[in-house]
């Protein structure tokens, strides 16, 4: 439930629940009145039987750098779009990684992606986000507790580590399902 901007030549970027990505161009989606209900993405594009958008990127015409991807269970890969400097990644259990991006090697869009954080079989990673100094950091769980802290909290690690605890989450708060920068 993200908006953005973008132009009639930018990419679109969709991307499914089967691990599919798709790209169309902004004019190919449909004017429409504010008001007007929309058109729907199996319009678009060639979805399967049970296919569904996650989450849509916007990409500016020409672009270059890399894309960072998590997985729910852990697995992160990079691949050429945008750069990025420090990653931060929460798992539901309010485990928190921050390594730099150069841990991870470009790949492959076929590559299944290398280890952000030892995670348990019962958490799943639920959130991350590009470290950028002067923020803090908000944490929201599922029974609606949220808190801020510095950024600094936050230590570089290696990939792959443990990781640190966001905070206390436990059967009154419930478990981390969001983790954003915020300006002070």
């Amino acid at each position: 439930e993200n908006m953005f901007i973008t132009n009639t030549h930018d990419d679109l970027l969709f991307f499914t629940n089967f691990g599919k990505v798709y790209s169309i161009k902004g004019y190919e989606v449909p004017e429409a009145q504010k008001t007007a209900r929309g058109r729907a993405i199996v319009n678009l594009l060639q979805l399967g039987d049970g296919e569904k958008v996650t989450t849509v990127i916007p990409r500016k015409e020409n672009a270059r750098g890399y894309l960072f991807m998590a997985t729910k269970r852990g697995l992160v890969k990079k691949t050429d779009i945008q750069e990025f400097d420090s990653i931060l990644i929460a798992s539901s259990t309010g485990k928190c990684i921050r390594f730099a991006e150069e841990e991870v090697r470009a790949m492959g869009r076929e590559a299944q992606g290398v280890r952000s954080m030892k995670i348990d079989k019962d958490e799943a990673v639920v959130d991350m986000t590009v470290v950028r100094s002067g923020c803090e950091v908000i944490t929201v769980s599922e029974n609606g507790y949220g808190k801020r802290s510095d950024i600094t909290d936050y230590r570089l690690q290696s990939r792959a580590g443990k990781g640190i605890k966001a905070g206390t989450f436990n059967a009154k708060t419930g478990r981390l399902v969001n983790l954003k920068l915020v300006e002070p």
